[in-house]
């Protein structure tokens, strides 16, 4: 077990130390991995809307975001998801050989290791259930899943039941080698940083749509994993970020 100076170190600055580690794999000029998992079912997708708002004003997003725990049973729109997604992670350019990707949160080298799943309960016009977001389409993809009950999502994040009372849960997967291929050893930091741009976008866009979310770190890693058949190695749950319609005051 790492002590928690271990951790402390991983924390730092300490690149040029890791001057003679073995060079990454893009310096060895093997192919770039893909920039999105590709889907199983592509005859079952969703297309998103595109029609959402997009003149909230910002001050007040910054200003009166807060986490929230408790939620009203008002639903959300498809078009209110959409916004939530477009404004997080969905794929706005791609550089070069499909090297590297604009999306509205920043990544180190560009290169938003992750995959987005989303447990939907509430939102019209799309029916209940486990769906895996294409970026580079904007579109959601339905999981073939066994029905998950509220309890397993509470057992999911350790108990803490408000997640299960959410409109969508967004579960931010990371795919460690689309980072690795870069920076190698460097990557595993950075990787942690960019979840935090990729939830703080997705706090304000749900402030602005009258919603409210609350990052998760604490969670159960197989649980989670396994909502989404997700091997747990190539590729793992590493956020957890339920959002919701705010009760009215």
């Amino acid at each position: 077990m790492n002590t928690i100076k271990d951790h402390r170190n991983f924390m730092k600055s300490i690149f040029d130390s890791w001057k003679n580690v073995t060079a990454s794999d893009q310096m060895q000029g093997i192919p770039a991995p893909p920039l999105q998992k590709s889907p199983k079912r592509p005859t079952k997708l969703i297309a998103l809307p595109t029609d959402f708002e997009t003149t909230y004003p910002l001050y007040p997003a910054l200003t009166e975001r807060r986490s929230v725990r408790q939620f009203s049973d008002a639903p959300m729109t498809l078009s209110e998801l959409s916004f939530l997604l477009d404004t997080t992670c969905r794929i706005q350019k791609v550089i070069g050989d499909h090297i590297a990707s604009f999306r509205p949160a920043p990544s180190g080298g560009a290169r938003h290791p992750f995959e987005t799943y989303l447990i939907i309960n509430r939102i019209d016009g799309i029916q209940d259930g486990a769906y895996h977001y294409l970026p580079l389409s904007h579109e959601l993809e339905p999981l073939e899943t066994d029905l998950i009950t509220p309890q397993m999502i509470s057992d999911s994040v350790n108990g803490q039941k408000f997640a299960a009372a959410s409109n969508v849960i967004f579960f931010f997967a990371i795919v460690p080698y689309r980072a690795e291929w870069r920076y190698g050893i460097k990557s595993h930091k950075v990787m942690l940083i960019d979840l935090g741009h990729m939830a703080q976008n997705l706090c304000l866009a749900a402030e602005a749509i009258g919603s409210g979310a609350c990052p998760i770190a604490s969670y159960d890693q197989d649980k989670a994993d396994a909502f989404f058949g997700l091997d747990g190695e190539n590729e793992f749950v590493s956020y957890i970020v339920p959002v919701g319609k705010k009760i009215a005051t």
